[in-house]
């Protein structure tokens, strides 16, 4: 069945402007492009746009996927402003429950200017709390949670991570980066009925929001990876496309795991530090704001060498989260010293806060750096503190590192951030606090169309509206402006030829 897309303004996205009137459709695949009336004798139905826009699918290319359907169910903590509102919060979620779980608090947006400790929250005695910090690379726990992990002042920072104490040497609950799984690994582990209503739900909404895929990072942290990897095998059998990458600690074991036609696995996935936020992002001079603080190194090196050359033995790309110059520094040491696959990119993960030196060794590796331009409207103005003047030209540097000519993918990094394609091209192109980094409507929606595919490898089969590629289509009211990104509304969502999602008139 050949179905016929028309009858509203069709951008392909091959070159800024380049439009067609049509797309003719068949098994998913679209089979040709051009001319209304060209094309239309060989179609067996036509699909009317009503005068709507078509775009290639929008891929959101960092995501937690089923973080980002648990934040639709719970308390989420983002939008308060003082510890106090928080505690009064939480005592209306526990429910006598043995474990309570929730995530979004952000010291930068509470009045106190402090992050929460278990003092906060220790009237609670009876269930184990355990609240994650917006960037999820530190969470505070109560002392009951404390308590069941076995955690108590005398027990060591493991490698990669920070076991936060007061003035007296006192626990004070918060646990940074690779400390946070002395706690978490004491959570109970869900079931994969719950994943499979959690990652239905989260889906539907990404699906409403004009995205046709996205690139996740689920395997490690719900289990063993068999749980969280059969949802999705029940769930997405069709209608969206996931992209999942391999956390180290699992890697080696899914290497025999089959792909489906709408789920696929990727890169190994490493963490070399931690956030800004949190100040854990490793950089190479102190923060500005904390002298002799210069962020947390996940990894020793020599475990960070043994992870790149287990993905080169099976012949895999990394994806790697640097935030700081001094992470991006040293996973560049070893892209050189052990180079990707002919044929794969590498993908470097947020790279905040970059210098001239490496963006000089970057354009000769074969990387894809994936942005989330979200993340200067949270980050900022705080982020200047944190940074100093000095370091603030090749921070966020969006439009640089385009104009570099790399390679660049756009993903939103939800639950931590809104999975909002949409705010992340207004965020990106009317970027208020680095003007100069402002990105082009162009620029911006490449980055979650040929840039999102590029990322994966399938720059010749998605990103694009052209003969050959798949018929994944974001369908909105109106040609993107810069001034019109935020008032526009998805109208319609489609993958592989089938619409998944039509806004209700």
């Amino acid at each position: 069945m050949k179905t016929l897309w028309t009858n509203g303004k069709i951008f392909t996205m091959k070159s800024e402007g380049d439009f067609v009137e049509a797309v003719l459709v068949e098994d998913g695949t679209i089979i040709s492009t051009g001319f209304k009336k060209d094309l239309l004798p060989l179609a067996d139905q036509m699909e009317s746009l009503d005068g709507s826009v078509m775009y290639p699918g929008f891929v959101d290319s960092h995501i937690h996927l089923i973080g980002h359907g648990e934040k639709l169910s719970y308390l989420d903590l983002s939008s308060f402003t003082s510890i106090s509102q928080i505690k009064e919060a939480i005592v209306g979620h526990i429910q006598n429950k043995e474990w309570y779980v929730t995530e979004g608090w952000d010291d930068n947006k509470l009045k106190e200017g402090r992050p929460l400790t278990c003092m906060d929250i220790d009237f609670i005695e009876e269930t184990a709390v355990v609240l994650k910090r917006v960037c999820r690379h530190v969470l505070v726990a109560n002392s009951k949670a404390m308590g069941l992990a076995g955690i108590s002042k005398d027990t060591p920072n493991p490698t990669g991570g920070i076991i936060g104490k007061d003035e007296k040497g006192e626990l004070n609950g918060l646990f940074y980066d690779e400390a946070q799984r002395l706690i978490t690994d004491y959570i109970p582990s869900p079931t994969t009925d719950y994943l499979k209503k959690i990652i239905t739900s989260s889906i539907e909404d990404l699906q409403s929001k004009g995205l046709t895929g996205v690139h996740s990072e689920d395997m490690a942290y719900y289990g063993h990876y068999n749980i969280p990897l059969q949802a999705y095998r029940e769930v997405v059998k069709s209608g969206f496309r996931v992209h999942l990458l391999r956390h180290h600690d699992v890697f080696e074991q899914m290497q025999d795991e089959e792909e489906s036609a709408f789920i696929e696995f990727g890169a190994m996935k490493i963490f070399v530090d931690g956030s800004l936020g949190g100040r854990t992002a490793l950089l190479s001079e102190d923060y500005a704001d904390k002298p002799g603080e210069r962020g947390i190194e996940v990894h020793s090196p020599e475990k960070l060498e043994d992870l790149v050359k287990l993905a080169r033995r099976y012949k895999e790309n990394i994806a790697v989260h640097v935030i700081g110059d001094e992470a991006v520094e040293k996973v560049l040491d070893l892209i050189e010293k052990y180079p990707v696959t002919v044929g794969k990119k590498d993908r470097l993960i947020h790279v905040n806060v970059l210098r001239v030196d490496l963006i000089e060794r970057m354009k000769k590796l074969s990387v894809v750096l994936d942005l989330q331009p979200i993340f200067v409207a949270s980050d900022f103005p705080w982020a200047k503190e944190r940074l100093g003047a000095t370091r603030l030209p090749w921070a966020y540097a969006w439009k640089s590192l385009l104009d570099e000519g790399l390679d660049c993918s756009g993903g939103s990094d939800s639950p931590i951030e809104l999975a909002d394609p949409l705010l992340g091209i207004e965020a990106a192109v009317n970027n208020l606090h680095l003007p100069q980094q402002a990105l082009t409507v162009y620029e911006a929606v490449s980055l979650y169309t040929s840039g999102s595919a590029k990322a994966i490898g399938r720059e010749n089969s998605r990103g694009f509206i052209l003969p050959g590629y798949d018929a994944d289509f974001t369908i909105l009211d109106n040609v993107l402006e810069k001034e019109n990104i935020l008032s526009t509304k998805i109208v319609q969502t489609v993958i592989a030829g089938e619409s998944v999602y039509k806004i209700q008139k």
